[in-house]
């Protein structure tokens, strides 16, 4: 089960305050735009914007990124 978008691991993560290995390539292409991004504008429009663009990514791919899921929010993403 994903865990709702105002968990303070999704702002952990789209802000780098986290870094993960991720297995999935499209989420290794999708946090270095959105690294990039936060480190450009820590702005909390921006970061919250960059919080929801990562939310709806594992939405639309939750089983398919389940292991990433797991390496970001341990059992609660199971």
């Amino acid at each position: 089960m994903l865990p709702p978008v105002s968990h303070i691991k999704w702002k952990e993560l789209v802000t780098g305050k986290k870094s993960y290995q991720f297995q999935s390539l499209g989420i290794k292409i999708m946090m270095s735009r959105i690294l990039i991004s936060t480190s450009r504008d820590q702005s909390p429009q921006n970061v919250d914007r960059c919080i929801q663009e990562v939310y709806n990514y594992f939405t639309k791919n939750e089983i398919g990124s389940q292991k990433d899921l797991e390496q970001i929010f341990g059992k609660e993403a199971r």
